[in-house]
């Protein structure tokens, strides 16, 4: 049952607020009326923990369920019960139940879902916001489930791609930790009373200094990761993160082709589902998830309200890739900027994979070579002094 958030005034005039469960405000009111409670305000509670939310393959599966329970001729208010009864015992099932209540109320299957902007983002709620403005909810929700599912499979393509560079470069670290901590430490007694060299001198010094400050070094890494995490998580970080990540040759193509695919299949779907082209262009940008290329979608924007051509604009951007703008001008003048901006965005997500390809082929090799030199510098250390006769006490 939806949460209901009460402030009331107490015995001693002091003013309090509490929780309570009911189905209805009506009947929140009757329950603490029974409890002798003087309510002076109460709103539902519609901030539920992370948990709760609805996201990913949940925020999908809602989606297709009520796009073919509209789609079949079932009122929305039953639709959303019909999920509703599905999702008990879900983490999610609260979120659904208060949209089913408000719905009762007779507020907006949109306004309702904007009180949950970690379940329901703007693109989500202006998509259903023009499909019940023009009496379209049901393929308005189809078309979301499409989206969904492409934006699904982008996301796991770039977290699989990076899941194997990392599992790589975290075992090399570990290896390299144990040459120096231990096997390092283990042939150092072959040297004793022999004159060394500057090399494997200076290798064995190494391996002295990690393993005598091995407790300083381990949490001034962690400490470094949780402060670059924070660091890069603030607005100031996320700023300098995606400004400068268009300045690396590789990941800046892949940052770019990530953010065309997105940006037009968002523009694609929320044109098709009726929003006006200044409406879906404030959506679509926010999608992009990078300062600099949605600067220049912003920019273009005030010019298109001046008259000018989508296109014209997109073709003057020093990142947008030419192809976008010449595809979209090809539409414009033919009518079909929709189904334009979807293959574009079909195009790039194509694209995405090969990117994401020679990525993983560069990275393999890179690491591998990082921990070879390492390796190879330690082997080279030990072995230098067992060529060196001269190194060997003649008794």
């Amino acid at each position: 049952m939806p949460l209901y958030q009460y402030q009331y005034v107490d015995a001693q005039r002091k003013r309090k607020s509490g929780v309570i469960e009911a189905q209805s405000d009506r009947e929140a009111k009757e329950k603490l009326r029974e409890q002798g409670v003087l309510v002076t305000q109460l709103q539902i509670k519609t901030k539920v923990s992370k948990k709760q939310n609805l996201k990913g393959d949940n925020l999908l599966a809602f989606t297709v369920q009520l796009s073919q329970l509209i789609n079949a001729g079932v009122p929305l208010y039953e639709s959303l019960i019909a999920v509703e009864e599905q999702a008990r015992g879900e983490s999610y099932h609260r979120i659904i139940l208060s949209l089913c209540e408000q719905i009762r109320t007779g507020m907006s299957l949109s306004n309702a879902m904007a009180a949950y902007p970690d379940s329901f983002d703007r693109l989500y709620c202006g998509m259903v916001a023009a499909g019940e403005a023009v009496g379209a909810l049901g393929p308005v929700l189809e078309k979301l489930t499409y989206f969904l599912s492409r934006q699904m499979k982008l996301k796991k393509q770039i977290t699989t791609a990076m899941i194997y560079p990392g599992v790589l470069g975290g075992f090399s670290l570990l290896i390299i930790g144990l040459l120096l901590g231990f096997v390092v430490p283990s042939l150092e007694g072959i040297f004793a009373d022999r004159k060394l060299n500057a090399f494997t001198n200076a290798v064995l010094g190494f391996s002295h200094l990690f393993r005598a400050y091995w407790w300083l070094y381990l949490p001034l890494l962690v400490g470094g990761i949780i402060w670059a995490v924070w660091k890069l998580r603030s607005p100031q970080g996320k700023m300098w993160l995606e400004k400068n990540v268009l300045k690396v040759p590789l990941l800046k193509n892949l940052v770019i082709q990530t953010a065309t695919a997105r940006f037009c299949r968002t523009l694609g779907t929320l044109l098709q589902g009726g929003l006006s082209m200044m409406d879906a262009l404030r959506i679509s940008r926010g999608v992009m998830r990078n300062v600099v290329l949605e600067k220049e979608i912003q920019e273009a924007e005030g010019k298109i309200i001046e008259g000018h051509s989508l296109s014209q604009e997109l073709g003057k951007s020093d990142y947008m890739p030419h192809m976008v703008s010449r595809m979209l001008a090809v539409g414009e003048e033919s009518g079909t900027s929709v189904t334009m901006l979807n293959r574009i965005a079909d195009m790039y997500e194509q694209e995405i994979e090969k990117t994401l390809d020679r990525v993983m082929a560069l990275a393999q090799p890179l690491i591998l070579i990082v921990m070879g030199l390492v390796i190879g510098t330690v082997l080279l250390a030990i072995l230098l002094p067992l060529t060196d006769v001269s190194s060997f006490s003649v008794g």
